[in-house]
């Protein structure tokens, strides 16, 4: 041990992490998520939080980069009527997540390999550490109900599995809030690829995510992933009730 306490610090860490994968562990979420795979039209899209790292006034463009590394990721999400399945236009997208090393542009002083200080956060209520922008952005849905991103894949972050924030509203009525996710075994392939591999491969899956057992298996949050020339496009349709 040294005079500044790291390495106890780290012990601390490392004992958290075993004590917190061995009780997500004990949930399995295969029954929940093999119903998620298709949705009946008359059900909107499952809800979620906003989670603690949500911040309001995203900028407002389609390159959310800013020059984060990662595998490249172009995200097209659609917005229709539950019910009739009309597209919805002239609607307000935000997505929101974490670059690929499990950090957030607007609270980089919160590791990703601890568990989320909700204490600090709730105190500070949940006010931004930072004015980073990264990997945050909004548009507008044009007459098909679209809205695309251009992004990477999402590093992963204790206890999270690989996800994607996305809140959709219009003439500030919020309609849906909800997160995107993707196969474990396209997240296992992601995570062995640079610089992803340079933490390793998440012991957090879809498995074992309390959030997705807490939407049983979020129906309709789940986007079709291929191969493109230069990266991956996820498409995804939300059924929102306006």
């Amino acid at each position: 041990m040294n005079v500044t306490g790291e390495r106890p610090r780290t012990m601390r860490d490392r004992v958290r992490r075993r004590v917190l994968t061995a009780v997500l562990g004990r949930i399995d979420n295969q029954a929940y998520m093999q119903h998620a795979t298709t949705i009946d039209a008359h059900r909107t899209t499952a809800n979620s939080g906003n989670g603690p790292y949500y911040v309001s006034g995203s900028p407002r463009r389609r390159d959310i980069r800013e020059g984060r590394e990662g595998a490249p990721l172009l995200l097209r999400i659609r917005a229709v009527e539950v019910g009739t399945l009309t597209p919805v236009p002239d609607a307000t997208v935000e997505v929101w997540h974490c670059d690929a090393y499990g950090v957030y542009s607007g609270y980089q002083r919160y590791g990703a390999d601890k568990f989320p200080a909700l204490v600090s956060l709730t105190l500070r209520r949940f006010r931004p550490t930072d004015s980073a922008t990264f990997l945050r952005g909004e548009q507008t849905t044009d007459g098909d109900g679209q809205a695309e991103f251009q992004t990477i894949v999402p590093g992963w972050y204790t206890p999270r599995t690989v996800h994607i924030h996305v809140r959709v509203s219009r003439a500030d009525k919020p309609l849906l809030t909800t997160e995107l996710y993707f196969s474990d075994d396209f997240a296992a392939h992601i995570q062995s690829l640079p610089p992803y591999a340079d933490r390793g491969r998440s012991p957090f899956v879809n498995t074992n995510d309390v959030e997705i057992r807490l939407a049983k298996g979020s129906p309709g949050s789940w986007p079709t992933v291929r191969p493109t020339a230069d990266g991956h496009q996820a498409d995804v349709t939300l059924q929102v009730r306006t």
